[in-house]
């Protein structure tokens, strides 16, 4: 990459600050995301404690950045050491007491955590410009930048305190990085490749990819007859081969002993003082499936759904975990992190379009990617692609399409492992593409082929203000955009929910509404997520959960009241419910069965099942989750008949339901629904 012009440089870094500031000055509208809380106490314990179990999966370097502000600040309460919740390795505890339980101002923990990503967001954008430049010119700079600037997938990531900004980042760098390396070996580009390439195995474990991309880089410049400069002497040929292996081994030994430092040159997850008895969240057995098993869930009428189930043996990452674990060649929480990874993209459950299943479809990405996208990106990463494609028949075109190699080598290869995968619970495993699809629509503005290049630079820039359209439109619930292949934001619902749409950030957009909407209705919440509604005033029953933990013995779901619903898109879906899919005679059939049993028994500490059947604290608890979560599910198939009364910030779903209607979805005497 050519050293920038400042002019280049100064435009670069407006952008930059465009896109840090339009991600990071909307932290106010939202509650927490789902996985906020986790990331906040990993990285606190990462600095205060030195303990690495907490959270390992999801990058030490994204969660010791966006912690930093809270460890400098003298006003924070961190959690006590030395409780329960750290030797369990319990994140979501620890990100609940410093959120709700230690006085700490939620608001602005979170606004302080999430500056810190919106930085890394802006250092993206500032690589895929400058990128972009070196490859298109001034016009293909500025539209890359942008496109990613003003993209609401890439603005909703960088506004939120977790990794997936932070990987796609790592994910652009190394990629860059690397194939400057193949194209001068010299000191700073091997320190550029190992720093970069650390950045991503710290950041996101798609840094496995590395090696099978940089192989491909590899075998393609040696492909490549042009002269390698190596410390001021220039190779040709075969000569090549072994300065570019040297170069290649010595920017990884670097990023191997750069993963060490981070975890201060020390194998152990837990620091060296810690109590015994701590551990992992999960046992290694179970990340490493040291038993080979089946694993399938239940419906609560006792069915299967296809894709629920899923067989669990040890593959190659659990070879090499055991391996690298034997001989300590990286720091346990490291391969920890990955072989959790690894097991949990094996089964989670997820919907798509009508569905569910635990092990993901092949078009989930693809999809995802046409409804999230806005028109502009579409339009552009299309026309992008099919000069790219044209210029095979053009000697000049094909020495620009050398140049573009690493992005379309790194794309494909990120793309179809995203796409073989069976983790399908968010369009945010998407980042990279969008990053390394912004840099390439670059390519609409190259200089090549001049032949009506004003028309297409109009055209472009045109695209490009649709795009500023969409972007100010969707301003601030960047998470909920949807094109109208979709139906809008409005209609996204019937395709992706939880991270893609509603991950539990909209409690004050709910609470707002209700200000503007006062009702003496009591208000019933079926909410997704990890905030406490009360803390935005939202007193609300809580439906469709299971009944938190206790000493005691369970209580029966309370009565369901007319009165105002709040049902989140996430569990309007049913995602995580075990009553999914239409509503069935076995569904009915069951729900009688154990609301006869309730009505019967008509008190929390029954002894016997609705069977006879002598009953343990567990089982009763799981009985009255399955009458929870059918009562739910036939409420939620009377109410799906209708249109919504509201809906709040595209992922709020309001219905008023009086008695009669209430009647008729709960009472099996009044019909099936």
């Amino acid at each position: 990459m050519p050293k920038p012009r400042p002019f280049r440089l100064l435009a670069a870094l407006l952008l930059a600050t465009l896109h840090l500031w339009l991600a990071a000055s909307v932290s106010r509208h939202f509650s927490c995301a789902f996985d906020e809380p986790a990331h906040v106490a990993a990285g606190v314990a990462y600095w205060r404690e030195h303990d690495f179990r907490l959270q390992p999966e999801n990058g030490l370097l994204p969660q010791s950045w966006l912690a930093l502000p809270l460890i400098a600040d003298s006003a924070f309460h961190p959690p006590p050491a030395r409780q329960p919740a750290y030797l369990e390795a319990d994140v979501w505890s620890l990100g609940d007491q410093i959120l709700h339980r230690l006085g700490n101002d939620p608001a602005a923990v979170l606004a302080r955590a999430r500056i810190m990503i919106a930085v890394l967001g802006g250092a993206l954008v500032l690589v895929i410009t400058l990128w972009s430049w070196s490859l298109f010119g001034t016009a293909g700079g500025l539209a890359s930048g942008l496109l990613a600037a003003l993209s609401p997938t890439l603005l909703a990531h960088a506004g939120l305190a977790t990794s997936d900004t932070a990987g796609a980042l790592g994910y652009t760098a190394a990629l860059l990085a690397y194939w400057r390396l193949c194209h001068r070996v010299s000191t700073a580009r091997i320190a550029a490749a190992g720093i970069a390439a650390a950045g991503l195995a710290l950041a996101k474990y798609s840094a496995v990819l590395l090696p099978l991309i940089a192989s491909v880089l590899l075998a393609s410049r040696l492909l490549h007859p042009a002269v390698l400069p190596v410390y001021g002497r220039r190779l040709r040929g075969a000569r090549r081969l072994p300065a570019l292996l040297a170069g290649s081994l010595a920017a990884a030994l670097l990023a191997w002993a750069l993963v060490w430092a981070a975890y201060g040159f020390r194998y152990s997850a837990a620091p060296r003082d810690a109590d015994p008895a701590a551990r992992f969240i999960k046992p290694w057995d179970d990340v490493l499936m040291s038993t080979p098993r089946g694993i399938e869930h239940l419906m609560a009428d006792g069915s299967l759904l296809p894709g629920h189930t899923a067989d669990l043996r040890p593959g190659v990452v659990q070879n090499f975990v055991r391996l690298a674990t034997a001989q300590r060649v990286l720091p346990e929480a490291w391969l920890y992190g990955l072989a959790f990874v690894e097991r949990h993209s094996r089964f989670r459950f997820a919907y798509f379009a009508g569905d569910w299943r635990g092990d993901g479809w092949p078009a989930f990405f693809p999809v995802a990617y046409l409804l999230k996208s806005t028109p502009a990106e579409l339009a552009l990463h299309l026309i992008a692609g099919a000069g790219l494609l044209t210029a095979l028949r053009r000697t000049r075109g094909r020495r620009h399409l050398y140049r573009c190699l690493p992005l379309a080598i790194g794309l494909g290869v990120y793309a179809g492992f995203a796409i073989a995968s069976g983790l399908n619970i968010g369009h945010r495993h998407l980042l990279p593409c969008y990053a390394l699809g912004a840099i390439l629509a670059g390519a609409t503005c190259a200089p090549a082929g001049q032949t009506g290049r004003r028309l297409r630079l109009g055209l472009v820039f045109t695209l490009l203000g649709f795009h500023l359209v969409s972007s100010l439109a969707i301003r601030p619930h960047y998470l909920a955009y949807f094109n109208r292949l979709a139906g809008g934001p409005e209609g996204g619902h019937r395709y992706l929910v939880d991270s893609s749409l509603d991950w539990g950030q909209n409690l004050p957009a709910l609470a707002d509404w209700l200000r503007a909407n006062p009702s003496r209705a009591p208000l019933l919440l079926a909410y997704f997520g990890t905030d406490d509604p009360t803390a935005y005033d939202i007193q609300a029953q809580r439906i469709a959960e299971p009944a938190p933990p206790g000493a005691g013995r369970p209580v029966q779901p309370a009565a369901l009241r007319p009165g105002r619903y709040a049902i989140g898109a996430t569990p309007w879906q049913r995602v995580y419910s075990r009553v999914r899919g239409p509503w069935s005679p076995a569904y009915e059939a069951r729900y009688q069965k154990l609301r006869a049993w309730l009505t019967g028994s008509n008190r929390a500490g029954a002894a016997t099942g609705p069977d006879g059947e002598a009953l343990s604290t567990s089982a009763l608890a799981e009985l009255f989750t399955d009458f929870d979560q059918l009562r739910f599910g036939r409420l939620l198939h009377f109410l799906r008949a209708r249109p919504a009364d509201a809906q709040v910030a595209h992922t709020w779903f309001i219905y008023e339901v009086n008695a009669a209607e209430l009647t008729t979805a709960l009472d099996p005497e009044a019909g099936t629904p």
